[in-house]
């Protein structure tokens, strides 16, 4: 028994754990805000609470992951999720519903950062652990497809979570402190701006249209099922692409994303039923495969201090996941749910304006 736990105690499988519980929470949250009462404000509300409180911890405890040791706010993390994914029972109405998914966003927000540095240092990619963690999306989008009842669904969320925690007890800290000097946020986000503006404006436009697309798939006839299968899709393609992509890394590769994001985005507002948006979804998981893996390539790889830089990459799609939600309920109370598309695929270009591909390395001193 002990050699099957140590088996299975690695980040890939923590991480693949964590998005399981993530996902299977997540996925139905604007059709429950919509359920218990909220309109489709509420829905974006509900969601920057999340994306907000994400932002926050991920921006502040990367930073502590580079100085005291990047497993202890993975554990820490990984406890408070598990908790908060259970809180989620009690949300029987949207303020409840609004306070338990801010708790989600922060405990995701403190180990996130720390888990996909410890994965980099202790295995040397980040390839094979965000094709495992889009995996754990997959089956949860799986599990949603399947159980449909939002209470199973977070206790599920509950003991995947848990046993997260569980597998993160057997992991050893390798780098437990950081001995220079950690960097101030607004030089290094100065010095990787290429990386990280590109990056907020895709994912903003990209967060603007996420909190809406439940509701624009259920305006196009899908039931919960067909929601989870069209998400499904999404994720198995990055599961397949991202460690690909991470043995392509070159300097053209990050704009591509942002042009195969822009062009997703348009071609949703081509689809009449929800077929039509399966092979869109697949043009979808290549072009975040595309900037994701290739903005953690640039950063890890740029010299800075590796938990501050992803954990402010981070940060800065949950700043999107907190202020898109407003953006795309506005827009699509003033425009309908074809307005948010077109924002993001504008937003995807214009970060064109500022995206070289390629982050020089910083000489350290």
């Amino acid at each position: 028994m002990t050699e099957y736990w140590h088996r299975f105690a690695s980040p890939v499988w923590i991480g693949f754990l964590l998005n399981l519980a993530f996902e299977s929470s997540r996925i139905f949250i604007p059709l429950l805000t919509v359920d218990i009462g909220g309109t489709v404000m509420d829905v974006g509300f509900v969601g920057a609470a999340n994306g907000l409180a994400f932002f926050a911890a991920a921006f502040v405890f990367g930073r502590q992951a580079d100085l005291f040791g990047r497993l202890r706010f993975v554990r820490i993390g990984l406890g408070l999720s598990a908790l908060a994914f259970l809180s989620q029972l009690v949300a029987f109405n949207v303020t409840a519903l609004l306070v338990v998914r801010t708790l989600v966003g922060f405990a995701m927000g403190v180990t996130t950062g720390a888990l996909l540095v410890y994965a980099y240092e202790n295995r040397g990619g980040v390839g094979k652990f965000s094709s495992f963690g889009a995996l754990g999306l997959i089956a949860g989008a799986a599990a949603s497809a399947v159980i449909k009842e939002y209470n199973l669904l977070f206790l599920l969320s509950f003991f995947s979570s848990a046993g997260a925690f569980l597998l993160s007890l057997r992991l050893e800290e390798y780098n437990k402190y950081q001995k220079s000097p950690v960097s101030r946020f607004l030089p290094l986000i100065w010095r990787n701006r290429a990386v990280y503006l590109p990056f907020f404006l895709r994912q903003l436009g990209a967060s603007a249209v996420w909190i809406i697309f439940p509701l624009f798939l259920r305006e196009l006839g899908a039931d919960k099922f067909w929601i989870a299968v069209v998400v499904t899709v999404n994720y198995a393609g990055q599961a397949v692409l991202m460690g690909f992509v991470e043995r392509l890394t070159g300097k053209g590769l990050f704009r591509l994303g942002l042009i195969l994001s822009g062009i997703v985005f348009l071609l949703y507002t081509l689809t009449g039923h929800v077929y039509q948006v399966l092979p869109v979804q697949v043009l979808l998981a290549g072009a975040w495969s595309l900037l994701y893996i290739e903005a953690l390539v640039l950063l890890l790889r740029s010299g800075e201090e590796k938990g501050t830089a992803t954990g402010i990459l981070i940060a800065t799609t949950n700043l999107c996941m907190a202020l898109g939600p407003f953006l795309g309920g506005l827009l699509s109370s003033l425009g309908g749910f074809h307005a948010p598309m077109y924002a993001a695929a504008a937003l995807s270009f214009v970060g064109l304006c500022w995206a070289p591909g390629r982050v020089r390395p910083r000489k350290m001193t």
